[in-house]
């Protein structure tokens, strides 16, 4: 017995162009860091930075308090 396969040539479709390569990256390839930043890509980054060592600043300072009052220092 003969192979029934259907062999009928199907033209292939041409490859599509490639995408415009845009400035940004695909937001999947970038890490946490600048998932952050491109949230506020408008804001100046010196201003998110100054924000973020602010909030880390108030961090410790609290985390810094607690252990004073835990040991009866304050």
């Amino acid at each position: 017995m003969q192979n029934t396969e259907n062999t009928t040539n199907i033209p292939q479709s041409a490859p599509e162009a490639p995408e415009q390569k845009s400035e940004r990256p695909d937001r999947s390839q970038l890490n946490a860091f600048e998932n952050f930043y491109e949230n506020f890509s408008k804001v100046p980054l010196k201003y998110i930075d100054a924000f973020i060592v602010v909030c880390v600043i108030a961090l410790v300072v609290v985390v810094g308090i607690g252990i004073l009052k835990s040991k009866g220092i304050l």
